[in-house]
């Protein structure tokens, strides 16, 4: 059904009248007489009863006229919706997190995208960095926040965080007194670090550092997926770990956290997106996290 011979239905029924319709329409009068037949051909009925002095609504016409505004309603509407969406208004970001950075500094971060961004709804899913990388690839994902990565072509990074780690010890572990502990010190104990391939940058800082101590870490064959199940063998004592900073604050059960001394790895958190991704919404967000893209 043509919306505009729709649209001409009700002038025509709201005035009763095909001349003032007309103007309302910024129509002439013969293109207007032309739709309410091609309307009345398309519904098999007549809508209007005309006389030299009067218009008038059929039983037809009167069945219509609610329906017809309806459907006129949901059009407008349906055209501010896109129009809203196009212009970053309105709509979907999708955007991607590591689980422990919600116990760090960086969960101000998520608060203004999340709360900086009116009318758009923020669809959260965590990742390890590794998976979202390739989300972003796939464009599966508007925005990542992930442990730095090795740089790719076609992503833009911005580091947003840039800590030095510290230990993560069993709170019954023999070096749970001391206020500092170097690398070294652990060379008989078990490494629990994420699986490899999950941060491959993150995992990596932690081997250099620990060679640079002159240690070769023993890793054994957990498969820890993020830093809040690390934490969580650490506290069984199923070994000890390395961790950033921040995540210290949070506290943990039978976890202490001690500061390194020595060469100390580095965590780096980043935002990052495609470079071609020129989606309005994600536009928004960068402008509320101050980011800008190249």
């Amino acid at each position: 059904m043509n919306l505009r011979s729709l649209r001409c239905f009700l002038a025509v029924a709201e005035e009763l009248h095909f001349g003032r319709a007309a103007k309302r329409l910024a129509l002439s009068q013969p293109p207007l007489t032309q739709h309410i037949k091609n309307l009345e051909a398309e519904v098999g009925a007549m809508l209007f009863l005309r006389t030299k002095r009067s218009v008038r609504l059929t039983d037809a016409g009167a069945a219509l006229l609610d329906e017809a505004r309806r459907l006129v309603v949901q059009a407008d509407g349906l055209r501010h919706i896109v129009q809203r969406a196009h212009e970053g208004r309105s709509g979907y970001l999708r955007a991607g997190f590591i689980t422990s950075s919600v116990f760090t500094e960086i969960r101000k971060f998520y608060s203004k995208i999340s709360r900086g961004v009116p009318g758009v709804t923020v669809m959260w899913q965590e990742m390890s960095s590794s998976e979202q990388i390739e989300a972003l690839h796939e464009d599966k994902l508007d925005i990542a926040v992930l442990h730095m990565p090795a740089p790719h072509p076609d992503l833009v990074a911005r580091t947003i965080v840039r800590e030095p780690m510290v230990m993560a010890i069993c709170d019954v572990h023999r070096l749970a007194g001391r206020r500092e502990v170097r690398l070294q010190d652990f060379v008989g104990d078990d490494f629990v670090l994420p699986l490899r391939h999950m941060s491959p940058i993150f995992y990596d800082s932690i081997i250099a550092a620990c060679r640079n101590a002159g240690i070769s870490p023993t890793i054994p064959p957990h498969q820890a997926r993020n830093l809040l199940t690390i934490l969580s063998l650490v506290s069984v004592g199923a070994g000890v770990s390395v961790v950033p900073r921040t995540l210290a604050s949070a506290g943990f059960p039978g976890v202490v956290f001690k500061r390194l001394r020595g060469q100390v790895p580095i965590n780096e958190v980043s935002v990052v997106w495609r470079a071609d991704n020129r989606s309005p919404v994600l536009a928004r967000a960068l402008q509320a996290l101050g980011l800008t893209r190249p």
